[in-house]
């Protein structure tokens, strides 16, 4: 601690570096995430304005969350049954401090939270109750991120709202000082509204959905949805392995967790997710839709004179991807395939 100080004395303002060096100290000797929270709150409050980013709390789902101070990282305790009972009533101010120096998968939240779902959606699709509700599902299949600011008490807004707009213009006063930048304040205080409305929302409502599926109520299904993202993590083609680990579903039968893994995929990797969408719909058509039928002549007439018959089944599938609704979708259309008359 006594190299990293000699660093960073230089940060604090003048009146408060020794009120600094006490934080720090608690910080680097906490017992607890209670305790670190606490501390590492203090530390922020004595930073100068142009030298808050450089004091992060940096959350992920792969590595473990940390406390960033320079280049020196200070490991988190895990979260514990106690954690929330022994953080201190913090205020307004306090919140935004921890909310501003959040970073998610290394995106600064306040600033790009607007960013992290919005361009899953494709662009005719932008309405902006469509880019809340994909915020809103962003956060809530985040549990990292969504712990987090339910930790610093974002939860707390009420019936008129007054909560989430008073955290949004103390945030808008925050950034103003540090950045003094028009656009980033205005960004940062809208996404630290929304987040608030959103973090409460999920107290309300404990099995939030993605894209009209259950994958929130099946711990099973969650779990193998992030063992898939993770492997698409770790893959330098993510196209290809997320087509890879979709065709596996299919192949199973598992439509309701293809979608699943597409929706976190398409979350995180909007770049590729319009170009793997419109695959899915041939690779039910070849590992879902033949499984099914007979291995004959009968059955791959029957699929020819439905395709036939609807011209725009590829681009249907695609909607039904897109809404969540695969594994519907495809049921229903292997119906009719049944019926089909050849």
């Amino acid at each position: 601690m006594v190299s990293l100080w000699g660093k960073i004395a230089d940060w604090f303002l003048g009146t408060k570096v020794e009120a600094a060096k006490v934080a720090l100290f608690r910080l680097a000797h906490a017992d607890t995430l209670a305790q670190q929270l606490t501390s590492f709150s203090e530390l922020k409050r004595y930073v100068a304005p142009a030298r808050q980013d450089l004091l992060t709390w940096q959350i992920s789902d792969n590595d473990p969350p940390v406390f960033q101070i320079g280049d020196f990282e200070i490991l988190c305790h895990a979260v514990t049954e106690n954690t929330m009972a022994n953080l201190p009533p913090f205020d307004l101010d306090d919140r935004a401090r921890l909310l501003c120096s959040m970073h998610y998968d290394g995106q600064n939240v306040v600033s790009e939270y607007h960013y992290f779902a919005a361009q899953s959606l494709a662009f005719t699709e932008r309405t902006p109750d469509a880019v809340r509700a994909a915020q809103e599902r962003f956060l809530s299949l985040n549990p990292n991120l969504l712990r987090a600011v339910k930790l610093i008490g974002l939860d707390q807004n009420d019936v008129k709202g007054d909560f989430a707009r008073d955290m949004s213009l103390t945030v808008e006063r925050m950034v103003s000082q540090m950045t003094e930048d028009e656009d980033t304040t205005v960004r940062a205080a809208r996404n630290a509204e929304s987040l608030s409305i959103f973090a409460t929302n999920s107290k309300r409502v404990p099995d939030p959905s993605m894209s009209h599926s259950d994958v929130a109520l099946d711990p099973a299904l969650l779990e193998s949805t992030r063992a898939a993202i993770r492997f698409v993590r770790e893959s330098s083609a993510r196209a290809d392995a997320i087509l890879q680990t979709l065709t596996e579903r299919i192949k199973v039968g598992q439509l309701r967790e293809a979608n699943s893994v597409y929706a976190v995929f398409a979350e995180r990797y909007p770049g590729n997710a319009r170009r793997v969408a419109g695959i899915v719909p041939i690779k039910v058509f070849h590992h879902y839709w033949m499984g099914h039928l007979d291995y004959d002549h009968l059955g791959d007439q029957r699929v020819t004179t439905w395709q036939t018959q609807n011209p725009k089944w590829e681009d249907d599938g695609v909607k039904a991807l897109l809404g969540g609704t695969l594994d519907t979708w495809a049921e229903q259309a292997l119906t009719e395939i049944r019926r089909t008359a050849v």
